[in-house]
C-alpha cells in the first residue's frame, strides 16, 4: 500500500504540473516578469520575512525543540507544486507564480543548506551535513520545474491542441491527485489523527501567518486581482515535501518517523484540505461576479 501512494503520488503532481505548463506561454511570462514590483515583493516576502517572522513566533511559544526545528525548516522551504495548483484553482496570475516557485527554489539550493544548518544547532544542537540538503533541494527544484517545461514544449509543439485540452486535462490529473491524497490520509487515519491533534493548532497558525503576509504584501503591491491571488498563493504555501526531506536527512540516524519531518507532513495534508475548497470557491464567485457585470 505505501509502495502504490509513493509511486502515486509524485506521478499525480508531475502529470498536473505538466498540465500547468500547458496554461501558460512565454509571452505570459515576459509579462509576469515586466511586473517587477510584484515578482520582487513576493520574492523578498517568500525568502526573508516569512522565515524571521516564522521564527519569532516559535520563540514566543517555546514548543517541544524537535516540532519547532521541523515547523522552522518547513518555513525555510519556498513555495512548491502546491502553491501553482492553488493559483491555477483560484484563477490566478499562474506564470508569475510558476516564475516565484522556479526562482525561489533555486536561489534555496544556495541558502536553505546554511540555514538548515544553523535551524538544526540552534533548536536541537544537532549538526547537519550541508551539501546533502543542498543536493536534494536540487532534485525538488527540478522535479518542479522540468514537469512545466514539459507542458510548454508539448504547447509550443501542439498549440490547438494544448490550448483545446489544457483545463480538461488539469481537473482530470487534478481530481486523481485529491482522490490519492485521501486515500493516503484514509489508510494512516489514526497517526493524522494524532499528529493533528498534537500539532494542528501551531501549524495552522503558522498557515494562518503566512496567508496574512501574503495578503499583506499583494495589498501593498497595489497590482491586479490575478496577480495579487499568486503572491498570497506564493507566500502562504510551504513546499512540505522538501521539509519531509531536509526533516528526515537531520533525523537520518533514529529510528522510526522522522520527527523532524512531522510537521511538514502535517502541514502538507492540512493545507491541501483547507485551502484547496478556499481557492475553488473563490475562482466560482471571481467568475460569478465578472458573469453578473453588465
Amino acid at each position: 500500500m505505501d509502495a502504490i501512494l509513493d509511486l502515486a503520488i509524485p506521478v499525480a503532481v508531475t502529470i498536473i504540473m505538466v498540465s500547468i505548463g500547458f496554461g501558460v506561454t512565454l509571452q505570459d511570462f515576459r509579462v509576469a516578469l515586466a511586473e517587477k514590483k510584484a515578482f520582487m515583493a513576493g520574492v523578498t516576502a517568500q525568502l526573508m520575512l516569512l522565515p524571521v517572522m516564522a521564527f519569532l513566533v516559535l520563540v514566543l511559544l517555546e514548543p517541544d525543540r524537535e516540532i519547532g526545528l521541523g515547523i522552522m525548516i518547513l518555513a525555510l522551504c519556498p513555495g512548491g507544486a502546491l502553491s501553482n495548483i492553488l493559483t491555477k484553482v483560484a484563477g490566478g496570475d499562474l506564470a508569475l507564480s510558476v516564475t516565484m516557485t522556479a526562482f525561489t527554489n533555486v536561489f534555496s539550493v544556495a541558502t536553505l543548506p546554511t540555514l538548515s544548518v544553523l535551524a538544526a544547532s540552534y533548536f536541537v544542537g544537532s549538526d547537519v551535513n550541508a551539501s546533502e540538503i543542498q543536493a536534494i533541494t536540487l532534485q525538488v527544484a527540478m522535479i518542479g520545474s522540468v514537469p512545466v517545461l514539459l507542458g510548454m514544449l508539448l504547447r509550443y509543439i501542439a498549440p490547438t491542441f494544448g490550448e483545446r485540452h489544457e483545463q480538461s486535462f488539469f481537473q482530470i490529473s487534478l481530481m486523481a491527485f485529491v482522490l490519492i491524497m485521501g486515500w493516503g490520509i484514509i489508510e494512516s487515519i489514526n497517526v493524522f489523527y494524532a499528529s493533528m491533534i498534537a500539532l494542528g493548532w501551531q501549524l495552522l497558525l503558522l498557515l494562518c501567518l503566512m496567508l496574512a503576509i501574503g495578503i499583506g504584501v499583494s495589498g501593498l503591491c497595489m497590482t491586479a486581482t490575478q496577480q495579487r491571488i499568486s503572491l498570497i498563493f506564493e507566500i502562504g504555501v510551504q513546499n512540505s515535501a522538501l521539509g519531509i526531506a531536509i526533516g528526515a536527512i537531520i533525523w537520518r540516524e533514529a529510528a522510526g518517523f522522522p520527527i523532524y519531518a512531522t510537521p511538514a507532513a502535517v502541514y502538507g495534508s492540512l493545507t491541501l484540505l483547507l485551502l484547496l475548497p478556499i481557492a475553488a470557491v473563490a475562482s466560482w464567485v471571481s467568475k460569478y461576479t465578472a458573469a453578473a457585470k453588465p
